[in-house]
């Protein structure tokens, strides 16, 4: 099996009947670091999850004591994501390992046509669109905004390592909000 069908394996078992929020972010890991954000086993360098689940299941996520805690039960926030009607894909479904942050910009650029035809799979034009990192906002911004796509972030959101978790937590929930956006509560 391939790398991107590892992941498109993965993505699909939560996708949403009706998809009411799409999040694109960067370029899934290789499969040998086994980590994925729709995988349910993963012990650690899954910041984008965690993350991702801080923002949009607040009260959800403080009831669990670890972070190790909540990695237990992992299977119950993708199922919670989907039943949001939320969902994500990636900039470019190849894995891109080893590359230069202005090598994936090109490739996410030159891929605009392919994510396209993802997301009118997905519902189109009418479904809310949030990008997740500078990078994939320099490159998918203009072209999806052009083509009449609804990005929501007219500003980049950072991607949630290396220092970035509070912006993207505040600037995720910001966006969101003002959007009623948000999921609503169990």
């Amino acid at each position: 099996m391939t790398s991107t069908s590892i992941f498109a394996q993965a993505r699909k078992k939560y996708l949403p009947g009706k998809v009411k929020l799409l999040f694109i972010t960067e370029a899934p890991p290789t499969p040998d670091r086994h980590r994925y954000f729709f995988f349910e086993q993963v012990r650690q360098g899954d910041s984008l999850f965690l993350e991702l689940m801080k923002v949009l299941f607040t009260e959800e996520v403080a009831s669990f004591d670890t972070i190790k805690a909540l990695r237990a039960e992992k299977v119950y926030f993708p199922e919670r994501f989907q039943s949001a009607g939320f969902h994500l894909i990636h900039a470019s479904d190849m894995p891109l390992p080893d590359t230069t942050a202005t090598e994936r910009r090109n490739t996410y650029k030159q891929n605009l046509p392919v994510l396209m035809k993802q997301i009118d799979a997905l519902g189109g034009k009418s479904v809310p669109v949030i990008l997740i990192s500078a990078i994939v906002h320099e490159a998918c911004f203009e072209g999806l905004t052009a083509s009449g796509y609804q990005v929501m972030n007219e500003t980049m959101i950072e991607f949630p390592n290396s220092g970035q978790q509070i912006n993207f937590r505040r600037k995720l929930t910001a966006l969101l909000t003002k959007h009623r956006l948000m999921p609503k509560g169990l």
